[in-house]
């Protein structure tokens, strides 16, 4: 059985959801890109952090909301090539702890924009 490699949440939201989306996205360097009711945003590898990304798929007021890491070539070798190719944002020890940490601040902002909990 494959391992979640997402942080998925569930939940409602009655705004306009990519005014809110955009101004967090401009803050924070993400790229958006809207395809019928998804909106992605992509922030780009840096130094000590894997690329993010985050998925919102909104249907009537119902959000699916996605955030993780896609593993690149350093941060794959600095994990001794153990880490998954997609790895969530959830906290706790193990497999790029540094890079899913500097990825929930940035995607926290955007949580709490959208009035929902943070990623711990």
């Amino acid at each position: 059985m494959q391992k979640n490699t997402h942080t998925v949440r569930h939940f409602q939201f009655d705004e306009p959801l990519l005014p809110i989306v955009k101004d967090w996205a401009k803050n924070f360097g993400f790229l958006v890109e809207v395809q019928g009711n998804t909106i992605s945003c992509e922030k780009g590898m840096g130094l000590m952090s894997a690329p993010i990304t985050v998925i919102l798929e909104h249907m009537n007021g119902d959000i699916k909301f996605e955030a993780f890491l896609k593993t690149d070539p350093i941060s794959m070798f600095t994990s001794l090539f153990l880490a998954p190719d997609e790895m969530h944002l959830d906290s706790g020890d193990g497999q790029l702890y540094m890079e899913r940490k500097y990825g929930r601040d940035k995607v926290n902002k955007l949580l709490e924009k959208l009035g929902q909990p943070i990623i711990e």
